[in-house]
């Protein structure tokens, strides 16, 4: 019998180790080998990538929290080899959320990490490779990934001045909880854990807005519905 308790408690030893989860560097975000600027004029090629027109839009510093800034959030994807960036809302939908965001800093794009750690906890267990990408998007589209997600998913036009964009993508092993400080995300070269991001001038593109006509006729609408308001 105590053979039998001795062998099940090895069992679940392993199965612990096997499931627990895996941790990545979380502390710092290397401007060496992620930056970000927003000096283009193409739609996001989610959205077909067209033309929107002369002129630059510009990077800008401060902080999301001020709602004038961008957001990062940290995606994953399983796989026997690594997954390049997504290019379609198809593409998106494999993509899964580690709940690990950034923002940008009070230097031009560069992006520090929200509520930093070594050793931050990732969905999936250590000693597993996936692929990893950094998505970013501008504050007026949301705070949180899953409110933007949402919104890419349901909206064929957004707000104007709405960006996004994604990293080059990289593919990392998680260590486990008792090696910290983690996986490194960023880095110009290999580690002991595969490929890191290494995406310079990460371009975060522009979101399809109304057309001045559409616009228009959405403002004539809604004076219409408040005229008949008022004469009731």
């Amino acid at each position: 019998m105590k053979k039998l308790i001795l062998a099940i408690g090895c069992v679940l030893a392993v199965a612990g180790v096997a499931f627990a989860q895996g941790t990545v560097q979380w502390s710092t975000i290397s401007f060496a080998a992620m930056t970000a600027q927003t000096n283009a004029t193409e739609i996001s090629p989610l959205f077909g990538g067209a033309a929107t027109g002369a002129g630059t839009i510009g990077a800008a510093g401060g902080s999301a929290a001020g709602g004038t800034g961008f957001y990062w959030e940290l995606l994953y994807q399983g796989g026997a080899s690594q997954v390049p960036a997504p290019i379609s809302l198809g593409q998106l939908a494999s993509w899964l959320d580690t709940g690990l965001q950034a923002s940008n800093s009070n230097t031009a794009g560069r992006l520090t990490p929200i509520n930093a750690t070594g050793g931050a906890i990732v969905p999936w267990s250590a000693g597993t490779t996936d692929s990893i990408v950094l998505v970013g998007w501008s504050a007026n589209l949301g705070s949180s990934w899953s409110a933007v997600d949402t919104l890419l998913g349901s909206a064929s036009t957004f707000a104007p001045n709405s960006y996004l964009g994604f990293s080059s993508s990289g593919y990392i092993t998680t260590l486990a909880t008792s090696v910290s400080p983690g996986s490194v995300v960023f880095a110009t070269a290999a580690t002991a854990q595969g490929t890191p991001i290494d995406s310079l001038l990460t371009q975060l593109y522009s979101l399809p807005v109304p057309e001045p006509t559409t616009m228009a006729l959405a403002g004539l609408g809604g004076l219409a519905m408040l005229l008949i308001r008022r004469r009731k």
